[in-house]
């Protein structure tokens, strides 16, 4: 008889991810972000001691060494207080098979014949994303020309040197990294729902709540369909490639996309939702919506998730 086919993380990962998340709420707060675009030495020293860093890294290097349905569900937790991308760099670095010991590793990502750095200026390492691989790096000087300092609620900087290769992660721990991009977009749509739900539950206008208006309600119920359909592929993914199943490639892409396209329609919405405040740089929507459309560009884009579907064996 065959086993029966697993769709969902189980309690007991659920709990755990629950757990964690209620120490982010204390972390993360987004009013941080109006301030810094990383994380300071305090709160990445909080994110160290409830064990971000090691969930699966093995126990020989000081990790938890978790499974894949454990990382997208504690990284949906940090995508949904819009954890700096060096955060997810540093997790996705564990898959590198280098020992980190601690260390910090910026993100970074190639376009065309350009090498763009998310900038923290604490990172020792950078994980580059290019094409279909990725390499961690040390990072030598810093880079020195700036692109951008606030449109993408991030520092992002220009470099033409790359420090020591160190480490090339190659198909097997690009589907992690593909899965991480995908939890923490998803991690996004919920806290674009979230922030949506709650403005138009203490907005009033005619003399009761937004919310109560058919317009409104539509949008956060196609904004909370949205962002549950994300969590749940992105979970489905996470368990098909902890059990090493044949389409496990194939669900990561489609989590991908489909974390994606919520994360960008839901930043919409919840703009839309707080009408004129929604595109002002003192409230927080602009913040979900700049770091999802960082997140998915560190991904390597949309477009490129869709063409790798099409070219995905299923394996069915």
């Amino acid at each position: 008889m065959e086993a029966e086919t697993r769709y969902h993380p189980n309690a007991e990962q659920l709990a755990l991810a629950s757990t964690i998340e209620e120490s982010l709420a204390t972390l993360l707060p987004l009013s941080r972000l109006h301030t810094s675009n990383s994380e300071d030495s305090a709160t990445w020293s909080g994110l160290d001691e409830i064990g971000v860093f090691g969930i699966c890294a093995g126990e020989e290097q000081g990790g938890s060494g978790l499974g894949a349905a454990e990382e997208a569900l504690i990284v949906m937790s940090l995508g949904r207080h819009l954890a700096a991308p060096s955060v997810l760099a540093t997790i996705g670095a564990t898959h590198s098979g280098r020992a980190l010991a601690g260390k910090r590793v910026a993100a970074g990502y190639r376009r065309d014949d350009r090498i763009i750095i998310l900038e923290d200026t604490l990172a020792d390492l950078m994980l580059l994303r290019e094409g279909e691989g990725a390499t961690l790096y040390e990072l030598g000087s810093r880079p020195s020309q700036l692109v951008d300092d606030r449109l993408w609620l991030a520092s992002l900087r220009e470099t033409s040197g790359l420090g020591e290769p160190l480490a090339r992660l190659e198909a097997p721990k690009i589907l992690r990294l593909r899965l991480i991009d995908a939890a923490a977009l998803a991690g996004m749509s919920q806290a674009a729902l979230d922030m949506g739900v709650a403005y138009a539950g203490i907005r009033s206008q005619f003399g009761r709540p937004i919310g109560s208006f058919q317009a409104v309600k539509h949008h956060c119920a196609n904004m909370a369909i949205a962002a549950r359909c994300a969590r749940d592929q992105t979970g489905f993914a996470a368990v098909a490639l902890d059990e090493d199943r044949p389409d496990a490639a194939l669900q990561v892409e489609c989590a991908l996309l489909v974390a994606g396209s919520a994360a960008l329609d839901n930043c919409g919405l919840n703009i839309q939702i707080h009408g004129g405040i929604g595109f002002s740089d003192e409230a927080d929507p602009h913040l979900v919506l700049k770091r999802a459309r960082l997140q998915i560009a560190l991904a390597g884009g949309l477009e490129a998730a869709s063409e790798r579907i099409a070219n995905t064996q299923a394996g069915w």
